[in-house]
């Protein structure tokens, strides 16, 4: 049996060993700098919630004024860079965060930082605003670094339960790109900025703004969406099995852990990771006004649908979330399907590079073959 990895900051406390595991795969992509994490946790300890945010805030802001004095100095490399890692400890400084202004304050100063990677990007980053239902989902379209095609193929990943879109990059488009896709990354329903900004609470049928979303990519010049492939993690997993259910379009669908059934596998009374962020996609803290509205978020009668190439990836063991709901996806899926199951903790965090290189190699294989 494995455990979360071998090499854990916080043995007593599984959620926030999950946490250090995932800011530490980020290294790979840039996202973050080992030096600097190892900086901000050592000799802090689990449920020192205050601490945690003190410490991820001062490092976000210390590393934001090396970006803007190296943009200030035409240094853009190191400002591109340096914006990319801020991001990142902004983004982990609102974990358990009580009070909404300052959960906002650092959601707002996390966005800015991107912004300003985005910019400073080669190729550009392009900011989107997509007209759906009255409103418009941010989001981002990263272009390709290679240029295989005159319009390239397209990666949309799914975000996960309220989860801002941005995080994603780390988790497949920014190595899509390094192999000749656009990735595409949204706040849709419950998500994001469309969540914080706009007050839009989640729904059940993604497969509606998703489809909002694709049709928008058919209007652009630069993308091709005859070759659309979807790929997720966790509830965005969920998210992009529903997509591919519903829309034909997809031509290709990955899972890099799976979620089948939301409420069994993401809030059940013995889950808490998902749990806070479930409460704001929703919208609710009442125990069963919550396990109501995820009773329609089960993939039972939706997964036969997917006719689809599938991909499915999902730790062997973990002890936050259950190696169940990819068998049971995988089992389901009518069409061409490949499982790995890897000797790794949750979202495969402590072998990120090589389970991230395996999955983009398959959706290059995929959409570069329609």
């Amino acid at each position: 049996m494995t455990t979360l990895s071998e090499f854990v900051y916080f043995p007593e406390d599984e959620n926030w060993s999950t946490w250090i595991t995932r800011v530490i795969a980020m290294t790979n992509f840039g996202g973050a700098d080992f030096g600097e994490i190892h900086r901000i946790v050592k000799g802090l300890k689990a449920g020192d919630y205050e601490g945690w945010h003190n410490r991820w805030r001062n490092m976000a802001e210390y590393v934001e004024g090396l970006a803007r004095k190296a943009e200030k100095d035409n240094h853009n490399v190191t400002a591109r860079k340096s914006y990319l890692r801020a991001f990142t400890y902004y983004r982990m400084s609102q974990h358990w965060v009580k009070q909404h202004s300052i959960s906002l304050q650092m959601y707002d100063k996390m966005l800015d930082c991107y912004s300003r990677w985005a910019v400073l990007s080669i190729p550009k980053v392009e900011r989107l605003e997509i007209p759906f239902e009255g409103t418009t989902l941010s989001g981002w379209l990263l272009p390709p670094k290679t240029k295989r095609a005159e319009k390239s193929p397209i990666l949309f990943y799914c975000s996960p339960e309220a989860g801002a879109c941005e995080g994603t990059i780390f988790t497949g488009p920014l190595e899509a790109s390094e192999r000749g896709i656009a990735s595409v990354i949204v706040d849709c329903p419950g998500q994001g900025g469309t969540l914080r900004y706009k007050k839009v609470l989640g729904r059940p049928d993604y497969e509606k703004p998703f489809g909002a979303i694709v049709d928008y990519l058919e209007t652009r010049s630069d993308v091709d969406a005859k070759r659309l492939g979807v790929f997720g993690s966790d509830m965005g997993g969920y998210f992009a099995v529903r997509a591919a259910a519903f829309d034909s379009r997809v031509k290709a669908l990955g899972n890099i852990t799976a979620c089948y059934d939301v409420y069994e596998d993401l809030y059940s009374p013995d889950k808490e990771t998902h749990r806070e962020g479930l409460h704001a996609y929703l919208g609710t803290t009442d125990p069963g006004e919550v396990k109501r509205k995820l009773a329609l978020y089960t993939l039972k009668g939706i997964a036969e649908k997917i006719s689809c190439p599938l991909f499915v990836m999902h730790a062997e063991e973990t002890v936050v979330y259950p190696v169940e709901p990819a068998y049971r996806l995988y089992r389901e899926a009518r069409g061409p399907k490949e499982l790995h199951i890897v000797n790794s903790g949750h979202t495969i965090m402590d072998r990120r590079m090589e389970a991230i290189s395996l999955a983009m190699d398959w959706i290059a294989d995929r959409l570069f073959s329609v």
